[in-house]
């Protein structure tokens, strides 16, 4: 007859084996921590079979959607040995995304050393954390397509959360469309539309990484949060836009410039706990106002 141990030890076992959950177990002490152990939920959940994932790495579930700030988070967390837990975009088998959290725990042996990363895979839609994703009704703007200000507020939200716990930069960017209301009584409503739409294209194209957010924030003005690698580099690429949008050649016959330009105020910051999603964006909009004083066209820009 088994001893109590042996008893505990088989329906531990067995609990972990059949839990809904994904559980993952990766080698601490193997370069590229590769993982040793996926349960039948892993599998039920990614569409890969142990056999498939053994001695990879868990990056597999992301495959090519390696911007996702909250991998910088999971790494951060790794290389100190530490736990974790974050929310990213996995990637099945069969190519669907799904949203999961991650929740990662060092194993350490009698000795305190680092062995092992025990991870906890949740379905976060299954769970009912996460209903209607970006991408859905709610989170879109009707009329161009992208996100709006729901979805840029709840974004907004969560990428300054990142910066702050990695220590990076952070950029605003307001965008407006210059002279829009006198283009509207000009041209007419239905042309109207369809210059946000081409502008907001143009918008949309020029900042294409999974860890920038573009939105329409209300109106002709659109709204860009984004990790940024400098002031200057921000600068560039914000007139670099101007220019993309000036080439669109959209025509506007009651502007300086003959056709629709924007103008463009920003904020650069390497974010503390204190700072806030109200004033990043109170100091963009104050940029983008002396833009527009400034002549239009423009970009201000400040750190």
């Amino acid at each position: 007859m088994n001893s109590n141990a042996e008893i505990y030890q088989d329906l531990l076992v067995k609990a972990v084996s059949e839990a809904r959950e994904g559980i993952t177990i990766a080698d601490a002490q193997q370069q590229d921590f590769p993982l040793i152990y996926v349960n039948e939920g892993f599998e039920r959940l990614t569409g890969y079979s142990s056999d498939e994932v053994m001695d990879k790495n868990y990056r597999i579930l992301q495959g090519t959607d390696t911007e996702q700030p909250e991998i910088a988070v999971m790494l951060a967390a790794i290389a100190k040995g530490e736990g974790c837990v974050v929310t990213l975009r996995n990637y099945r088998k069969d190519g669907s995304m799904f949203w999961s959290e991650l929740n990662i725990s060092p194993m350490h042996n009698a000795q305190g050393t680092l062995t092992h990363f025990i991870g906890i895979l949740k379905d976060m839609a299954a769970r009912g954390q996460i209903g209607q994703q970006p991408e859905t009704s709610i989170y879109t703007d009707p009329l161009i397509g992208m996100g709006n200000r729901r979805h840029f507020d709840e974004r907004f939200a969560d990428l300054l959360h990142v910066a702050q716990r990695i220590h990076t930069g952070i950029s605003v960017l307001m965008i407006d469309l210059d002279h829009f209301n006198i283009f509207n009584e000009h041209y007419g409503h239905s042309a109207g539309d369809e210059c946000l739409r081409m502008v907001g294209d143009c918008i949309a194209k020029s900042f294409i990484r999974t860890s920038d957010c573009v939105a329409r924030y209300g109106g002709e003005e659109f709204a860009i949060v984004s990790f940024s690698t400098g002031i200057e580099a921000l600068r560039n690429h914000a007139q670099k836009l101007c220019e993309q949008v000036r080439a669109l050649n959209i025509p506007h016959g009651d502007s300086p410039h003959g056709v629709v330009t924007i103008s463009i105020g920003g904020i650069h910051r390497l974010p503390n706990r204190d700072t806030t999603e109200e004033l990043l964006i109170e100091l963009a909009n104050q940029e983008l106002l002396a833009a527009k004083r400034s002549g239009r066209d423009r970009v201000h820009v400040i750190g």
